[in-house]
């Protein structure tokens, strides 16, 4: 969290007052002209993507690039909207409080503060609810770590702890274990789940995961991250990790000897006053030319240039050293415009995959609060450009995810999971796997 536990309430209460959004909505003067969304970064103000208008839908406002489908409730009596080409789906009784997944291969597992799904997504217009199972409150877990066979939930209020959960039956979602100690704002797997490294330091063996012990060494004291400490770290192929600091400079870390994490190189943050690494990762099991690094600063009403970017980072030839190439940020706007007028939890994107395409560059998705869905460009030179978008009806989007090449899932806090489909450019080309060990895939 940012600021400690303090902050983590905060969320809380930030987040149920988004019930208050429809009305906001509906005082707006939805009938303003569209301009132009300006961008702090890059430079200059960029025209609404997908065309010169914004087009409605049943779910809100988007680009003429993107296709509403329709989305998934977490509560009863919902479904896909009439009119759309599939029927409605199995519901998950869920609302505000899914914040993320994972998905392993034709399943997704989706935790909230209530409650842990699964779903069969094979057909992913018609995802398949295979078991819910109630937990009671428990915050927050945002980053879903699981290898399809078990699954760890981070307890870090109102308990400290690190549950294990049995998944690899999919309709009988099983706790087995309880590691008290470990309940970190974020808990990632690492090698196939055998260990976990926790965003407060902690480090997890799971080699038996009924019986995991929390060790007594402290990632962060072994690598020399400053005392802010980190938000989260992303495993980018087996052993090696992207670390998410609040105020230090990103680390590549080599942690196949786990107790004995290496910093292989780094990269500065540039602003540690103002926002803090959310989530980061190196696309293509670290062949990719870029590093991309996401921002968060929350609770701001208003976009300003303290909000958290999304950022490339370059290596620099012949040294352990990543420069930051390009930052994006948002504005607020008329909704119309592909963006809010005001926002809750703040201007900054939270969680994102890169496309399965991506290679040296590419196409993203970004969950990005009131600001919707995002999709970017990232050349490469590493600019960032805007290239649609999906502003929600009184949403508050956390994580995007790539289904396959057009289809993505959008988990939203107040509304469920948005169904979105992409049709503009960049999503052909040979696979990659760029996004196979991103923080969305385990």
């Amino acid at each position: 969290c940012e600021e400690g536990c303090d902050a983590q309430m905060k969320r809380r209460v930030a987040i149920l007052t988004l019930v208050l959004l429809p009305a906001l909505v509906a005082v707006v003067g939805f009938a303003a002209d569209s301009g132009l969304l300006s961008f702090n970064e890059p430079r200059g103000a960029m025209p609404i993507a997908g065309g010169s208008t914004s087009e409605p839908s049943t779910g809100g406002f988007s680009s003429k690039n993107v296709e509403y489908k329709g989305f998934l409730a977490f509560e009863e009596g919902g479904g896909l909207p009439s009119g759309f080409e599939d029927p409605a789906v199995p519901l998950n009784p869920e609302i505000l409080t899914a914040t993320g997944a994972n998905i392993r291969g034709d399943y997704l597992y989706l935790t909230s503060w209530k409650n842990i799904s699964i779903y069969n997504i094979s057909r992913p217009l018609k995802p398949e609810l295979t078991d819910v199972l109630p937990i009671g409150f428990k915050f927050e877990n945002e980053n879903v770590a699981t290898n399809g066979k078990i699954l760890l939930f981070s307890e870090s209020l109102p308990g400290d702890a690190l549950h294990v959960y049995d998944v690899s039956d999919k309709t009988n979602i099983e706790e087995i274990s309880t590691v008290e100690g470990a309940g970190d704002h974020t808990t990632t797997c690492i090698m196939d789940c055998k260990w976990a490294y926790g965003s407060d330091g902690s480090i997890t063996d799971l080699r038996d995961p009924r019986n995991p012990k929390l060790m007594t060494q402290d990632w962060h004291k072994i690598t020399g991250l400053n005392e802010d400490g980190a938000h989260d770290v992303d495993e980018y192929k087996p052993g090696f990790l992207v670390t998410s600091p609040i105020s230090d400079s990103f680390q590549i870390l080599d942690v196949r000897e786990p107790l004995k994490p290496k910093v292989l190189a780094r990269g500065k943050h540039p602003q540690p006053d103002d926002f803090l690494f959310h989530s980061g990762t190196w696309p293509r099991a670290g062949q990719d030319k870029f590093v991309v690094m996401q921002g968060e600063k929350n609770f701001r009403t208003q976009c300003d240039r303290r909000q958290g970017p999304v950022m490339t980072y370059d290596k620099v030839e012949g040294t352990n050293r990543f420069a930051l190439k390009d930052r994006y940020r948002v504005e607020n706007g008329t909704y119309v415009d592909g963006a809010p007028a005001i926002n809750a939890l703040g201007c900054s994107a939270h969680w994102f995959e890169v496309h399965p395409t991506w290679k040296n560059g590419g196409l993203m998705a970004l969950g990005y609060y009131e600001h919707g869905t995002h999709f970017l460009k990232v050349a490469d030179n590493g600019q960032i450009t805007r290239k649609g978008y999906f502003l929600p009806n009184a949403g508050s989007t956390s994580a995007a995810y790539w289904i396959n090449r057009n289809i993505v899932y959008a988990v939203d806090y107040t509304r469920g999971i948005d169904i979105l489909r992409y049709t503009g450019s960049g999503t052909d080309g040979p696979l990659t796997g760029a996004n196979e060990n991103g923080s969305g895939r385990g």
